[in-house]
């Protein structure tokens, strides 16, 4: 694929999304450009918020959204030029500065209570006013701001770098990331930036290592890094250094480990020896080889998947406490990952994450993404066709992108044809990611609290209630285990309500802008919440929702009854000028919305299945997936081929050895032509997850 066809699918998937929640472009190229850079992993929970307006000395002020980093303490600020023009234009240095300077005039007027003096705020949207208050509330722990200009345009090739700049003695960083940024992420085997940190920028020679062992997929070094080089590395790169899932840990439990700090301050000379060090991956290094040893002297990619506590309490004591942190090391084990492709580097990379935090508090379920739940959800909306719906003169499928890019990569070799093919069959407007999926299904589940924390925090948190501890935890009973075809259309129902809802708060003429998602998530609960209130043990008519692949006009109607009266509640805040969006990541918030006073409309009810209706669903999907489960166990046993089989049987005899009926069914599976039954294929697959715990791989 080249930048112009990247480009030109770029504008289409902004338009469709600006048709398909009813808003201008400008703001569908906002929620377009969050989409990409958190799946880039730039930022985890962006929040729109769009400002245009005038500050101090008539300057322009202008902000279109932002994130507060909770694991570094940065405030990340988002400005947007968007032409959308057909013709590929250049974006120059004064054009660039003229876009940094509405954001810095932005923060300035904020800090200094700017809106404070406006005498009428019913036209400011409250996102605005909230954010703003943020911004004074935390000036004195806000540790940098970092300012992004995204674009459609491409960036002047005179532009080669942009200096730092300070606001109030606090560091502002400028990122630009102009179409072909996003185009180099878009086709990269990760679907991510792959940094490169450059090590003697902090350490003068690199990082002292020793090989510690080479196999063709990773090599491995054990290395040692000053105290001072990784916080002044964690200071500059923040966040983007954490895995995923370590990020998210980090962010829910407080961050700071007290036995860190104390080390830190009273014994830094014996750092090394009580800490246990860091583990981290990258996906290549520069190595030099010297008199004095082998020294690293830059890292592509480099995560923190162990050890996040380590770094951020480096950080802490390097800039709050003013620390000397000269007498500090700190063990690193680093694991170069030679894979290329996106599925096999990004499983090996949480694979390492995930063993790598066995003893600590960071669960199964934040490395959610390999779950089987996710594989079938994949290959369920690889296989269903959906009804066309209304207008349409043929059926289409429902994209999930299980790994980041998929639908991007699915298209990057086809042609002109193919690819207009691919997009009629899966228009961009039914590309599912697997946060909205998370987020569709925990409201349903009346968790909009929960929702409320954010996408990557509902998705994989620390909290009970997180879709990956619900499915982790349904997994092994007699429910989700199940996946079929019947969840999987009742899913994508779901997913058409919430979008629906989305669309309606923006057309309504009561809404007044800011809090979007917390009206949609909260307003679908709601809706859940009275019908086991007021018509227990009934259900919305998903079946219906699916066939016609939209919502009923009695469920509009309801929806935007709810909704209305959601948006009233949840900005009735307990404490005057409290931020909303605060106030609904809490379970009072959902307790007070409940309480509020709707009644389900009788045109409403009558569409609604009984229980008896429901039951019989339930069985049938149930009968359904057990059938299924059983199949796709046989398919994935035969699939592995027999030679598979031997080898595993090999490797246990020399490091786990398996005895009778274990031994018997995997010799069995060894022999050409063996068909198992769907018992014995379930159990080898038992067997085959035990051998790979204990270390077996096929390679």
């Amino acid at each position: 694929m080249e930048l112009i066809d990247f480009r030109q699918d770029f504008l289409d998937g902004v338009r469709s999304r600006s048709f398909d929640n009813s808003v201008t472009n400008d703001a569908a190229f906002i929620y377009e450009i969050s989409d990409r850079l958190s799946e880039a992993e730039e930022f985890q929970d962006f929040i729109p918020c769009q400002y245009i307006g005038t500050g101090f000395k008539n300057r322009s002020i202008r902000i279109d959204g932002f994130e507060f980093d909770e694991a570094d303490s940065s405030l990340r600020l988002l400005i947007a030029d968007f032409s959308g023009d057909e013709i590929l234009e250049t974006i120059t240095r004064t054009r660039i500065d003229q876009i940094f300077g509405q954001l810095r005039s932005f923060v300035e007027f904020c800090l200094a209570g700017g809106f404070d003096s406006v005498e009428n705020t019913t036209n400011i949207d409250s996102q605005v006013l909230a954010f703003s208050n943020l911004i004074k509330g935390s000036k004195s722990s806000i540790s940098r701001y970092r300012f992004y200009l995204v674009t459609d345009s491409v960036i002047s090739d005179r532009i080669k770098d942009l200096a730092e700049d300070e606001i109030n003695g606090v560091v502002v960083e400028h990122h630009v990331w102009d179409i072909s940024r996003l185009f180099n992420v878009g086709v990269s085997a990760l679907g991510t930036e792959e940094l490169e940190i450059d090590f003697t920028e902090f350490t003068g020679n690199g990082l002292s290592c020793l090989p510690a062992s080479k196999t063709d997929d990773f090599d491995a070094y054990m290395c040692v890094i000053p105290g001072q080089a990784l916080a002044s590395i964690y200071e500059k790169y923040g966040s983007r250094l954490l895995e995923g899932n370590v990020r998210s840990f980090l962010n829910t439990t407080g961050k700071i480990n007290k036995g860190i700090q104390g080390t830190i301050r009273s014994a830094p000379d014996k750092f090394f020896i009580y800490n246990n060090g860091i583990s981290a991956t990258a996906t290549d290094v520069k190595l030099d080889k010297s008199s004095d040893g082998h020294r690293i002297t830059s890292a592509k990619y480099l995560q923190i998947v162990n050890g996040g506590q380590t770094t951020a309490s480096l950080f802490v004591a390097l800039k709050k406490d003013k620390a000397d942190l000269s007498k500090i090391s700190v063990q690193m084990k680093l694991t170069v990952v030679k894979a290329r492709d996106s599925d096999t580097l990004g499983n090996m990379i949480q694979d390492i994450a995930k063993f790598s935090n066995k003893q600590n508090k960071v669960s199964d379920s934040d490395f959610f993404s390999n779950h089987p739940f996710h594989m079938g959800y994949e290959r369920l909306s690889r296989r269903i066709l959906a009804p066309a719906a209304a207008g349409a003169q043929f059926n289409t499928y429902w994209f999930y992108e299980r790994a980041k890019g998929q639908y991007l990569n699915a298209q990057s070799r086809m042609t002109v044809k193919q690819k207009k093919d691919f997009q009629r069959e899966r228009p961009r407007s039914q590309l599912v990611l697997k946060t909205d999926l998370a987020k569709s299904e925990n409201s349903w589940r009346m968790l909009p609290h929960i929702v409320s924390l954010g996408a990557q925090k509902n998705f994989s948190g620390d909290k009970p209630g997180t879709f990956a501890r619900y499915i982790d935890d349904e997994w092994g009973g007699d429910g989700i285990k199940f996946i079929n075809d019947a969840y999987y259309r009742d899913s994508i129902s779901r997913i058409i309500v919430f979008k629906f809802v989305e669309r309606m708060v923006s057309d309504a003429d009561w809404y007044k802008g800011g809090y979007r998602a917390q009206i949609v998530t909260y307003t679908i609960a709601k809706l859940a919440s009275m019908i086991n209130e007021f018509s227990p043990g009934n259900m919305v008519n998903f079946k219906q929702i699916w066939n016609i692949q939209s919502v009923s006009t009695a469920l509009a109607n309801q929806l935007e009854r709810v909704a209305q009266v959601v948006s009233e509640t949840i900005n009735k805040t307990p404490v005057a000028n409290m931020d909303v969006g605060e106030w609904c990541k809490k379970v009072d918030c959902w307790n007070s919305v409940q309480l509020a006073s709707i009644e389900l409309s009788a045109e409403f009810k009558r569409e609604l299945l009984s229980s008896e209706e429901k039951q019989e669903i339930m069985r049938e999907g149930k009968a359904q997936g057990r059938l299924d489960a059983k199949i796709n166990a046989e398919i994935q046993v035969i699939s592995l081929g027999e030679h598979y089989w031997k080898k595993l049987h090999d490797w246990s005899k020399q490091f786990s050895p398996l005895y009778g009926r274990d031994e018997n069914l995997v010799i069995a599976a060894s022999r050409k032509g063996w068909l198992p039954s769907d018992k014995q294929a379930k159990e080898l697959l038992r067997i085959e997850a035990e051998m790979i715990e204990l270390g077996f791989t096929s390679k």
